[in-house]
């Protein structure tokens, strides 16, 4: 097929401002939601759950079958219009996270749901915001030590180079995921924090998968120019990248349409990064590591040569 042919002989590397393009305009739609839901403010442009936040969380388990639509509109007619309703792995169970609420509105609340649908349990926990902080806090700090120890990594594997690709693209990452959470305004969970977190993991993986072979060729392909190079080694690790990346995706699609409510949290930032690493490893990664080489003076050479000849 002529489509087949071409991804195998694709001049990835003479487009690469393209790929920066696109990832640009994906990112500045983000970043720009980011600051208009955050009212200028980009931290607060997301939708934090009550992990991050302080709030009162109910757990309840209905006698009546009931749908969250439906303890949504009991819930609203409390007075509770922004509360998030999630139906606790497919059953009659219900998880309901509003703002503070004293033992009065509790009590009232219980009792609109025990007329429409029948209360069979009822447990109470409380987030405070000294909490949430704390966990806004540690994720931070386990996504920057992440990044710093891909960083020392890279470096001592590759080089200093391939290390600024491997961060740049892992940025990249981060600020897609970031900017679609923001766009949809879907809730920020703790599984979302631990989605990027392995996030980061597989796209450094696939990233080395194709910095590994472009190591291997740079003593055999010497002469050619860095991006040529680089071009034969994406079209050699096409295949691998295009099947371990449609392996991860299947079972993360069925988690995001089939799994309960934390794990549907979990597969939706899992989806996000693992595209969006799998394009980043070729179209932002392996540009940055293009763009740094040919600066350098063999490779200079081997550019004028090959422009010469060209011309």
């Amino acid at each position: 097929m002529n489509w087949f042919r071409r991804i195998y002989s694709y001049d990835y590397m003479g487009h690469k401002a393209r790929w920066f393009t696109i990832s640009g305009i994906v990112i500045g739609i983000g970043l720009i939601s980011l600051f208009v839901r955050g009212g200028g403010n980009p931290l607060h442009g997301l939708n934090y759950g009550l992990e991050f936040t302080s709030g009162t969380r109910i757990d309840t388990t209905l006698t009546r079958p009931a749908t969250t639509g439906g303890v949504r509109s009991v819930v609203g007619a409390q007075g509770y219009a922004d509360a998030v309703i999630q139906q606790v792995s497919g059953g009659n169970a219900f998880q309901i996270s509003v703002k503070q609420i004293d033992l009065a509105q509790q009590t009232a609340l219980r009792g609109a749901l025990n007329k429409a649908y029948g209360v069979s349990d009822w447990n109470v926990s409380f987030v405070g915001a000294t909490f949430g902080r704390e966990v806004i806090s540690s994720s931070y700090k386990a996504i920057v030590i992440a990044l710093l120890l891909i960083l020392v990594y890279v470096s001592l594997r590759f080089a200093w180079k391939f290390a600024i690709g491997a961060i740049v693209a892992e940025f990249h990452d981060l600020l897609v995921v970031i900017g679609i959470y923001s766009l949809t305004g879907r809730e920020v969970t703790t599984g979302t924090i631990a989605a990027v977190l392995t996030i980061l993991g597989y796209s450094l993986y696939d990233t080395v998968i194709v910095f590994d072979r472009i190591r291997e060729n740079q003593p055999r392909m010497s002469r050619l120019t860095y991006g040529d190079m680089v071009n034969h080694s994406i079209w050699q690790t096409l295949t691998r990248s295009i099947n371990t990346t449609l392996m991860t995706l299947i079972p993360v699609l069925c988690l995001l349409f089939l799994g309960g409510t934390t794990l549907k949290d979990f597969a939706f930032a899992l989806f996000l990064g693992v595209a969006s690493g799998a394009y980043s490893s070729i179209f932002i990664a392996s540009p940055v590591v293009t763009i740094l080489k040919e600066r350098e003076p063999q490779y200079r050479k081997l550019a004028a040569k090959a422009a010469g000849q060209a011309s």
